[in-house]
């Protein structure tokens, strides 16, 4: 995986985690804070996972050059 790649989706983990959690957390009777990393790890390894099935792209913009 590139690692612009695994930026991408280490900041889609982040929005999902947030999505997520939101109402879950902060309240009476809330889930204790282990929880959102636990709801992390779980959306980064999926993500992680389900990328190994993407396609390689090629590194350069725009439209395919001919062979």
């Amino acid at each position: 995986m590139t690692r612009d790649l695994d930026w991408q989706l280490f900041d889609k983990a982040i929005d999902l985690t947030a999505s997520a959690l939101r109402g879950a957390m902060g309240g009476e009777n809330s889930q204790p804070p282990a929880y959102a990393g636990e709801v992390f790890r779980s959306i980064w390894d999926a993500l992680k996972e389900g990328s190994q099935d993407l396609p390689e792209r090629s590194r350069t913009a725009g439209f395919a050059t001919k062979p």
